[in-house]
């Protein structure tokens, strides 16, 4: 249970840290694109000086609030801006938007879906009128996401899913499958049809090997008369007994490498499957200790 616990926890900290890794990349793709458009609206101001926002486009402001209740808000599309933008995916979502700073002057700009640079004051003595001016570009969460440099959280998202997989393959290779019936060492799984040793790996048998495991396996003491087993497996054979024998001389060895069980022919009548004694050296020691 305790490395479960520690499986998960693991897994619960590289994700976070991919999470967090995620969130970073994202808080410093929105930093990077809101000084790119504050050195570009600089930019474009040093070479316009006072003609950074044309008098149409200010005289087109001032009849638009004289006829408007609401806020006005114009988005002019320059290209001066635009060229001065170091990152070219926001050319094409960048403009321009400013205010009159008068009596009416709401004070903020509407900032829905967009990333927006710092206010500029500029003003402009050929209309005497004083601008707040701002650059923007319109993107998406998503669309700043797709900016953002991914690649720590991606590498620790594909961990954390590795963790998980390995984690969970490990747990369900130690699993006992349900129905599992052990004997000296040896399992056998109904549900998978397959026998595994004490460390829940899979032996692996002949299918002839596996058919008299099985019947072996399944018979009351697990032992079988050899009539049976030849009838079984070779039943148009009219004499298998050396076939039998050469299939246990093989099965022999298997059996006793992944067990603690041993293959045993009685009177040459059956054969069973039985648990290995349990070999002590004390009589050997007392008998060489008697000779001496």
């Amino acid at each position: 249970m305790n490395r479960r616990i520690l499986s998960v926890g693991v897994f619960m900290v590289l994700m976070l840290s991919s999470l967090l890794a995620g969130r970073q990349g994202y808080c410093g793709a929105k930093e990077a694109i809101t000084a790119d458009l504050n050195q570009a609206l600089l930019r474009m101001f040093g070479e316009r000086q006072e003609d950074i926002v044309t008098q149409d486009s200010i005289r087109a402001y001032k009849r638009l609030r004289q006829v408007s209740d609401g806020e006005v808000w114009l988005a002019i599309a320059d290209r001066k801006l635009c060229r001065n933008l170091k990152n070219r995916k926001l050319k094409d979502n960048a403009f321009l938007s400013f205010h009159i700073v008068d009596e009416a002057y709401p004070g903020k700009f509407p900032e829905v879906d967009v990333i927006s640079s710092d206010t500029l004051i500029v003003n402009n003595e050929a209309t005497g009128t004083t601008l707040a001016v701002k650059s923007y570009a319109r993107l998406s969460a998503i669309g700043i996401f797709r900016m953002s440099d991914q690649r720590w959280s991606s590498l620790l998202a594909f961990a954390a899913l590795l963790w998980a997989a390995g984690t969970a393959f490990l747990f369900r290779k130690k699993e006992t499958p349900a129905g599992t019936v052990s004997y000296g060492g040896l399992s056998y799984s109904p549900e998978d049809k397959c026998f595994y040793d004490a460390s829940h790996a899979f032996v692996h048998f002949t299918p002839m090997q596996y058919r008299l495991m099985l019947m072996l396996w399944q018979a009351p003491s697990h032992s079988v008369s050899k009539e049976e087993i030849c009838a079984l497996l070779w039943p148009k054979k009219a004499d298998a007994n050396d076939t039998l024998y050469t299939l246990v001389k093989r099965l022999k060895p298997i059996l006793e490498a992944c067990s603690e069980l041993q293959l045993v022919a009685h009177k040459g009548r059956s054969y069973a499957l039985e648990i290995k004694p349990k070999t002590s050296c004390q009589p050997n020691v007392r008998k060489m200790s008697a000779t001496c």
